[in-house]
């Protein structure tokens, strides 16, 4: 599922710590929005693709203009690879 992808990416480049967390401030949703569409084996509904793209490309922009080390750089490279991959899913 593109959510849990999305997930571990933010996670491993420390900008979300739970999946809670990744719920109410990613997605805009409840804290258990993910681990009910994990179980549920649910795909991402529109507007939460739609929230998700919108705070990629905002969380990438703030992130890129105070990106000094390469790390940061490559995380902003990260960052725009996952909001391509929600706007792909969006058109499918």
């Amino acid at each position: 599922m593109l959510l849990e992808v999305i997930y571990r990416e933010l996670r491993d480049m420390w900008m979300v710590e739970s999946q809670y967390e990744f719920s109410q401030f990613w997605l805009g949703q409840s804290r258990s929005y993910m681990s009910c569409a994990k179980a549920r084996q649910r795909p991402p509904s529109l507007l939460v693709l739609m929230r998700l793209s919108q705070r990629l490309t905002s969380i990438s922009a703030k992130y890129a203009a105070v990106a000094t080390t390469e790390i940061e750089r490559a995380n902003c490279k990260r960052l725009a690879a996952l909001h391509n991959a929600v706007e792909l899913e969006m058109r499918c």
